[in-house]
């Protein structure tokens, strides 16, 4: 398959990006949501208004107060500062039950819906921001690949793999992320000319992207899945943080004038990331 690249989202040329690296050195960039330095720990059950609700525990060298985080993929987790007092964890969590019990309602749903649309509609994922039918055919020479036709993505799986078919599609997926978000990255730092390391491609749980202390872009492999324009501001996004570190509004002036229409982008994430971040999950 051919993949045609070109300039997607409408990003403003002559916009002095390079002026203002020259007016500020470039800052290293920190996430929103540091995860590193953390330690897994051990987790457990707590009774939360008569339910039984499973949580990780997540010891971190870095945090200096408990902190709740709940995902679709990951559920509760409970992040500690090393020295933490466990015994103080399940009477926070009771306390906090209430907002804990609404945000995993709000994923159980999204799943929900999700699993009844492919009920309703066939297995049809995004791909590029379109969404595709899957398809599954027993192939031998090719076996492991996917083949793109019009309206559908063929995923060849061995005889002995039938039911393989998502786990051949996200590898597919992984690479096509990889090729896509390489060049993106070379075409919209065109316009700012800014100096970077690496560009890693990650299984990121609750970011769509991060740049790194040293310089490193980092990004979730699932925006594959989102259209052209939307992955250029989150490549655009990334790339500011090299002038930018924080989300401050002279930050988001900066997104702006690179990329004027990227409240409608974040939009679109916020309407459709669960697609994104839970099909493979239920396929």
């Amino acid at each position: 398959m051919t993949i045609q690249y070109a300039p997607a989202a409408r990003l403003r040329q002559g916009v002095p990006a390079q002026a203002a690296v020259a007016r500020q050195a470039p800052a290293a960039a920190m996430p929103v949501k540091m995860r590193c330095g953390k330690n897994p720990g051990s987790g457990g059950l707590v009774n939360l208004a008569g339910r039984a609700v499973a949580y990780s525990l997540i010891r971190s060298q870095k945090a200096k107060n408990l902190r709740l985080m709940i995902g679709g993929e990951n559920g509760l987790e409970v992040v500690v500062p090393a020295k933490f007092d466990l015994d103080l964890v399940e009477s926070i969590l009771i306390k906090k039950q209430n907002w804990i019990l609404s945000k995993l309602d709000y994923f159980l749903r999204i799943k929900e819906s999700l699993y009844l649309y492919q009920q309703q509609s066939g297995r049809r994922v995004l791909y590029r921001g379109r969404e595709y039918e899957v398809e599954t055919r027993v192939a031998k020479g090719n076996a492991g690949t996917v083949q793109v036709e019009e309206g559908r993505l063929l995923v060849l799986v061995p005889a002995e793999a039938e039911g393989a078919t998502a786990a051949v599609l996200e590898g597919w997926f992984r690479t096509m992320a990889r090729l896509l978000i390489n060049q993106r990255v070379r075409v919209v730092n065109q316009v700012l000319n800014l100096d970077f390391k690496r560009v890693f491609i990650r299984d990121q749980k609750t970011r769509w992207g991060s740049c790194s202390q040293r310089k490193n872009l980092n990004f979730n492999w699932r925006l594959v899945m989102a259209p052209l324009q939307v992955i250029d501001y989150i490549v655009a996004h990334e790339l500011l943080h090299l002038i930018q570190p924080d989300h401050s509004k002279k930050f988001w002036s900066l997104v702006e004038r690179i990329c004027p229409d990227y409240k409608d982008y974040r939009k679109w994430l916020k309407t459709n990331g669960h697609r994104l971040k839970f099909w493979f999950e239920l396929g």
